[in-house]
């Protein structure tokens, strides 16, 4: 899994929520009806200010493998989310939109709206938002509810970053380019979207 440069970091992100479900519309007037899916994930695409060559050719470079070997990012934060503690699954088997969580930080708030990703066994992160507000309790476990529904049956100990949530797929598109401006500065934008 290829990593870009922290610095420059993106100067801009527009995320995007796949729906894999879809809303069946009558041709006669009657109502519609939602049907749900699995599989709903994230897609963001990633701007960079102005760089120069000596900077933007380790972007491109690993842009580039990117597209064969995918890529992980932070996903932006607008604030910080708290101080966790070091979250991780409590028990095997989730399924739904449910997330029982042990190690936190007794009396953590994890709002609504916080972004998180659930690291499995074999390093791939899942990007997830909570759908409601939870406080933690004395001994630093809750339960979260999460969107969009869990995709994987995550383990027992499975790490959850809530103070650095990853997102991590492939760079989109069967190409991808840069500009290179009069200027002699280089601008990058790519779109990344989970693959699983």
């Amino acid at each position: 899994m290829i990593e870009l440069p922290e610095n420059p970091a993106p100067n801009g992100a527009v995320p995007s929520l796949l729906d894999f479900g879809m809303t069946l519309r009558s041709s006669t007037g009657a109502g519609s009806l939602r049907t749900n899916r699995k599989g709903s994930r994230y897609r963001v695409t990633f701007s960079y200010p102005p760089m120069a060559p000596a900077t933007a050719r380790v972007f491109i470079a690993r842009l580039s493998k990117a597209k064969r070997d995918g890529l992980r990012m932070p996903f932006p934060l607008l604030e910080p989310q708290g101080a966790p503690g070091s979250p991780v699954v409590d028990g095997s088997g989730a399924t739904g939109h449910t997330l029982p969580v042990k190690g936190l930080t007794p009396g953590y708030a994890a709002k609504e709206g916080y972004w998180l990703s659930i690291e499995d066994g074999a390093g791939r992160h899942y990007l997830h938002t909570l759908s409601a507000t939870a406080m933690t309790d004395g001994s630093g476990e809750a339960t979260w509810t999460v969107e969009p529904e869990l995709r994987v049956p995550f383990e027992d100990g499975d790490t959850i970053h809530i103070a650095k949530p990853m997102i991590e797929g492939f760079v989109l598109g069967d190409e991808w380019s840069w500009s290179i401006a009069v200027d002699r500065l280089i601008r990058l934008e790519f779109a990344l979207e989970e693959a699983a």
